[in-house]
């Protein structure tokens, strides 16, 4: 607490921050229409906002602090004819030149409105970025901002995971209205934010300046929507919809269309409070997607029961066992109750505490329901207020909510849906910011955000059935807490018959996980245009973060009865958990984990008619507050396994004798090891210090160049620096557990980029960049051995590396003459030692020999085009079109065996290709409002991308593995072809969304 109050006072002394841009800047110079002599004076205002300057004795002026969006910008002075510009575009960070020339006026002559004509390349642009207004997200199909991210240049989308320029997924620091809102436990984002209420989306793949932290890859800055101090306006919409195609045995049941399968519901409304003071904007959405991936209701989690007979194996006579399988029938396979009986050869349920053979059976006779695997629903809100306190001072709060619930598809539970979990995950925030306008020339501004995330899975479908261990009944006598109801009531032994090439018959998943993040961030910044070339920012951001976790395995075994129950999660290897952690110093519970990062930086940007320079350094800090090993040999102090961690060495010969039987404590092992050492030391704080350059001048009167360089540097997520925080490692040969490194360095890249741009004629712009990067210190895992012989287990550490080069070349076209677009082209080679970091870990399992060579990492895509076109015939309706394309990812070819037959990643799979499409048709009702109605298809070709392949063919779509092996094989109850054709492997099939809207303007 104390240091978070000394960070308080330290912030708000220095008035400065981390603080990511939301707003823009409108400079440029006035003169005279007749002249061309600068007008000294001369009045500029942002027609809606309080903003506006005076040009000094060079004609010159600036505006600061304006947010994104299209405003009116008026000219005027006494003498000369008032002139306003329509539709000047404002971007985040960037500052758009606007020029007034004013004629002498004369009595009764009306002011001049123009339309500003907006440049095709921004002219302060030091790195490759990309500015998207929510008028750009309407009007192509994309369901989520993510989705529009995909389609920027230098983005890879793999396995579910955004890569930039070659980076890991996880790479990316997300922002909205300015402050931080990545989840540090996964380096996802922690808040959900609607397309409806994104005023601009700002995305950085280049090497972005001091000012953004904790991103190796990229930076995603989303800058909500402000209410109307004026007017209210607002709309309504909803769409309905499913996945379209012809019967298809990949993906069954989605041959019978129904709008039932999808819905989407969403509306925002916005308007004054206190006219002209005080603002609202909030928004909502509903959304159901029924998935397209179904599994068959054949069996349920208990579909068995339990023979006395110990050589007979029964399954319900209505499933079908095909042919080939001969050699385990019976000449006569039903019994008196027409259920199959398979006898003698084949034992698989031999246990040492039972003889009896396994009985299967469907519950619910004839009902072999089929159900989505893949469903999810969501629902998400965001209300915002603004105050203009006076004209210098705004005060802002915006407060965001979600709440998720969905099943994923799990390919062995295909024939058994009901034994999957489910997933719950409530996220909200709170950001409030203050803005004070010390003078024309400099601001400051104050943040505050609480941001929480709770992440459950269990078998219930109540999102509160997660218990805390204290209100489970402990049994002293066993060592477990026994549950109380039967949800998990479920004998493991049935998963024995799931092996190989087999769908479960019974069973269900046995883990509970549950875990809660909240972080708070208090940030400040001080901004100030020093004169008419250089903008200098003074930041600082601090930043704490709590987590609590458990991850628990419902064990079943001899010794309970075969009843579920949780063990003492202090005393077994079985279960990670932060809650119940006790701290083995101060012996305080702890009721998590609680981290805190602290940075500063410095920015200048320079700005002048011949060369634009942003260059700036930033510092952070970073304590774990966590303890690591100082003998990885003995990680538990609570079962030591050297004997001199465990008995008293009481004639200090460094053995342990057989009459030195006095068995250390817990407290006298934490005070010394083997070594002498305590049995944990405290990690070590981290710091950093960044340089970034960047610079832009030009080369034509309409052309560009670009440098920039940087060094760039992230946490580890908190995922693998507090993994297994008990140091357990179970007693069992082989590799067979992980261990989290509260001590581990940043990740850090160092990266260079050169570009050109250049406007043809006046609606086309040509950018051209080339990069590299310099991967260092990634995330991966080292071998550590147990004093065991032959038990060894893997940490976190620093130690996996990479590069990644490329060339991206983005055309893009304004919208004139109906048409505009945007066409995206990268070449990238991204190679690494290793693509995850626990790969060392799985290859020391698998007796694999580590890569010692550069590999393709799993999302080197050496080819990317993403193409965007929309065709507007006027403002009643349109089209656009989304088109990407992209060669084939790696993959790891492999014999009949399933061993590596070279390096890794040596081979690749086929390309992708998509196509999306969305049309509407708008109808007014009136000036104030308008209907409209839209279409929206996915994946129009319905084509099938092969995403994940088999090893020995490199493709989904069939293996080899029938060629040496039965259809069927030892007590199978499918096909072996039923269980090869996986559908998660392919991209989603088409899908067709119609809806209507209702806008009040």
């Amino acid at each position: 607490m104390r240091q978070i109050q000394v960070a308080f006072v330290l912030i708000f002394l220095m008035v400065p921050l981390l603080y990511a841009g939301t707003t823009g800047k409108i400079a440029g110079r006035v003169t005279s229409k007749e002249t061309g002599e600068p007008l000294i004076g001369a009045n500029v205002m942002v027609e809606g906002t309080p903003l506006g300057a005076a040009t000094d004795t060079q004609g010159n002026y600036f505006i600061l602090q304006i947010g994104p969006g299209t405003y009116k910008v008026r000219f005027s002075m006494i003498g000369y004819q008032t002139l306003v510009l329509n539709d000047v575009r404002v971007r985040v960070d960037l500052t758009t030149n606007l020029d007034g020339q004013l004629g002498e006026s004369a009595v009764g002559l009306e002011e001049v409105v123009v339309q500003a004509e907006r440049p095709m390349i921004q002219t302060d642009v030091t790195y490759s970025q990309a500015n998207i207004s929510s008028e750009e997200v309407d009007v192509l199909p994309v369901e989520e901002f993510t989705d529009v991210l995909s389609l920027q240049a230098g983005v890879v989308t793999s396995g579910g995971e955004i890569h930039v320029r070659g980076g890991r997924g996880g790479e990316i620091s997300y922002m909205v209205d300015g402050i931080t809102v990545t989840d540090p436990y996964n380096s996802g984002i922690a808040v959900e934010i609607e397309n409806n209420s994104i005023q601009e989306l700002q995305f950085i793949s280049g090497t972005f300046n001091a000012e953004y932290g904790q991103a190796m890859s990229g930076i995603v800055n989303i800058v909500t929507k402000d209410g109307d101090y004026q007017k209210y306006s607002g709309s309504i919409s909803g769409s309905v919809g499913d996945y379209s195609i012809s019967e298809d045995p990949i993906f069954p049941m989605l041959d019978d269309f129904s709008l039932s399968n999808i819905g989407d519901v969403k509306g925002n409304i916005e308007g004054p409070i206190i006219p002209g003071s005080l603002s609202f904007f909030a928004s909502g959405r509903f959304k159901r997607n029924g998935g397209y991936l179904y599994g068959e209701r054949v069996f349920h989690p208990n579909s068995y029961s339990w023979s006395d007979n110990q050589n007979m194996f029964l399954i319900d006579p209505n499933i079908g066992l095909g042919d080939g399988n001969d050699g385990w029938v019976p000449t006569d396979p039903l019994d008196t109750l027409g259920n199959t009986v398979m006898y003698g050869q084949w034992n698989p349920f031999y246990y040492q505490d039972s003889l009896r053979s396994l009985i299967i059976s469907k519950r619910d006779s004839g009902k072999f329901e089929w159900v989505p695997m893949n469903w999810s629903e969501q629902l998400t809100y965001q209300t915002k207020l603004s105050w203009r306190i006076a004209p210098r001072i705004k005060l802002g709060y915006n407060r965001m909510y979600s709440d998720t619930r969905s099943q994923s598809y799990s390919h062995a539970y295909r024939w058994n849906p009901d034994g999957r979990p489910y997933s719950f995950n409530t996220r909200q925030g709170d950001i409030v910011r203050l803005d004070i306008s010390l003078n024309q020339s400099t601001f400051a501004n104050l943040m505050y955000s609480y941001a929480s995330n709770h992440f459950r899975t269990h078998l219930s479908p109540d999102p509160d059935y997660y218990k805390k261990l204290d209100d489970l009944n402990f049994d002293q006598s066993f060592g477990f807490h026994a549950l109380s109801d039967t949800l998990y009531d479920t004998d493991p032994r049935i998963d024995d018959y799931a092996t190989g090439n087999n769908f479960e018959v019974g069973g269900n998943y046995m883990d509970i996980y549950n875990r809660r993040s909240k972080v708070l961030t208090l940030k400040a910044e001080l901004t100030s245009q020093v004169n008419s070339s250089h903008q200098l920012k003074l930041g600082a951001e601090y930043r704490n973060t709590l987590i609590n976790y458990n991850n628990i395995t419902v064990l079943q075994a001899g010794y309970t009865g075969y009843t579920p129950v949780i063990l003492d999660p202090e005393d077994n290897t079985i279960h990670d958990s932060f809650q119940s952690m006790v701290d083995p110093f101060t012996k305080v519970p702890l009721e998590g984990r609680n981290p805190f990062e602290f940075s500063l930086y410095l920015q200048d940007k320079i700005e002048s008619d011949d060369i634009v320079v942003n260059a700036g350094a930033r510092y952070d800090y970073f304590d774990s507050r966590f303890w690591v090993l100082n003998d990885p040999e003995d990680p538990n102090y609570l079962s030591p396994v050297k004997p001199i961690n465990k008995w008293f060495d009481e004639d200090g010969d460094g053995e342990i004798s057989d009459n030195e039987d006095s068995i250390k404590t817990d407290d006298d092992r934490l005070l010394s090891n083997a070594n002498g050492d305590p049995w944990y030391r405290k990690a070590d704080p981290k710091t950093q210090i960044s340089p970034r350059f960047a610079l832009a001048f030009p080369i034509t009167d309409k052309g560009y160049l670009h440098f920039s360089y940087g060094h760039f540097f992230q946490n580890p997520s908190f995922s693998y620096i507090y993994d297994n925080p008990e140091f357990e490692v179970p007693a069992a040969s082989g590799v067979n557990s992980t261990m989290g490194n509260a001590d581990m360095e940043p990740q850090r890249t160092t990266q260079y980029e050169v570009g050109f741009s250049q406007q043809f004629g006046r609606d086309i712009g040509l950018e051209i960049t080339g990069y590299y990067k310099d991967i260092r210190n990634l995330n991966s895992t080292k071998i550590e051995n147990s004093f065991i012989a032959g038990d060894r287990y893997g940490v976190y550490v620093n130690k996996d590396h990479a590069n990644s080069k490329g060339i991206t070349v983005a055309l893009s076209k304004r919208a004139t003459q109906k048409f505009s677009g945007n066409l995206d082209y990268t070449y990238s080679i991204s190679e690494g030692n290793a693509s995850d970091p626990t790969a060392a870990f799985y290859d020391e399992q698998s007796d694999i020999e580590p890569e010692k060579m550069l590999v393709p990492l799993d999302w080197d895509q050496r080819h990317t085009i993403n193409s965007t076109l929309t065709y507007q015939l006027n403002k009643m309706s349109g089209t656009s079109l989304i088109f990407s394309y992209g060669s084939g990812f790696p993959y790891t070819t492999t014999n009949a065996d399933g061993q590596r037959t070279s390096f890794e990643n040596n081979g690749r799979k086929p390309a992708t290709y998509n196509v999306d499409m969305r049309t509407f048709f708008n109808f007014p009702i009136s000036k104030s409002i308008q209907l409209s109605a839209h279409v929206n298809i996915y994946n129009v070709f319905d084509i099938r991308n092969e995403l994940t392949v088999y090893g020995d063919t490199g493709r989904s779509s069939y293996s080899l593995i029938p060629t040496y092996t039965p259809q069927y094989s030892g007590p199978m109850l499918n096909t072996l072809d039923e269980f090869l054709i996986v559908p998660s492997y392919y991209s989603a099939p088409r899908q067709i969304k119609v809806g209507i809207a209702l806008q009040l303007r």
